[in-house]
């Protein structure tokens, strides 16, 4: 956790405030975005205090109350501050995809929030420009079109697949991946870098923790001693120490109900 987090009160999970939901992306993005999503913070606050965004091994392309902006890949938890009210619209990449569609290697945007326009030209950062968020996936969809040859790298894209299916704790991911991708370890290190902003054992670390957290959601009265050694830790203090790391708290202080924690509506409203 960042030293700024350290100082100060834990700050509620994203998750945890207002409204958010995900749902298909138009079929002209498929290829390039796995899911859109939709986070409406509340209105009737004075101000809002930071939310902090666990990292889940993911790259999103966000719209934010007009601006645009690539979140990710991150490392850590991120505290992030927004207005009351603010509607935040994300299109999350396929793994492998985001590198080629941006134009940069994700290892200059690990743990950094960017406005695009500070990535692209400024014309190419307008075309994106939009008043609301269904105007915006028009815009990306628009703009993707030149681009549907830009498909995920595809060693990259089953090698998210077979870290998300996870592996056993005592295993070295890199290792891992080498055996079954038959690829070299400085090779897949050096993709993993451009495609993810990191190697394989920090996507594995992130990846079997947002397990944890599925498993927690889907299994409210599971004992967390058997959660953790479904989600593939060696034991439950190891669960313990990673929760603390990624989330900023210890495992038995997340929400265990789903319907708690992810309050869906319909599409429209994006």
């Amino acid at each position: 956790m960042s030293a700024d987090l350290n100082k100060t009160a834990t700050p509620p999970l994203a998750q945890e405030v207002g409204r958010y939901s995900e749902v298909p992306v138009p079929p002209s993005l498929r290829g390039i975005f796995a899911c859109q999503w939709m986070h409406v913070l509340p209105s009737d606050a004075c101000s809002m205090p930071p939310l902090l965004v666990v990292p889940d091994g993911s790259i999103d392309l966000q719209w934010i109350d007009g601006a645009v902006r690539v979140a990710g890949p991150d490392r850590q938890p991120h505290a992030e501050a927004l207005r009351p009210g603010a509607r935040v619209l994300g299109l999350r990449f396929h793994p492998g995809a985001a590198a080629a569609w941006l134009g940069i290697d994700m290892s200059a945007l690990a743990d950094r929030r960017v406005a695009l326009g500070d990535l692209w030209d400024a014309r190419a950062a307008a075309c994106l420009a939009a008043d609301s968020p269904s105007q915006f996936l028009h815009r990306v969809a628009a703009l993707s079109q030149p681009a549907a040859n830009l498909a995920p790298d595809g060693a990259m894209a089953e090698a998210f697949r077979l870290l998300q299916s996870g592996m056993a704790p005592e295993d070295s991911p890199l290792r891992w991946l080498s055996e079954r991708l038959q690829q070299p370890e400085r090779t897949l290190r050096r993709r993993f870098v451009k495609h993810f902003g990191y190697g394989p054992q920090t996507l594995a670390r992130l990846l079997r923790y947002q397990r944890f957290l599925q498993l927690a959601r889907a299994e409210p009265s599971t004992p967390l001693a058997q959660l953790a050694a479904e989600a593939g830790y060696a034991d439950q203090p190891h669960l313990a120490r990673e929760s603390r790391r990624l989330a900023g708290r210890p495992p038995s202080a997340l929400p265990r109900d789903q319907a708690s924690t992810t309050l869906t509506f319909g599409q429209r409203d994006a």
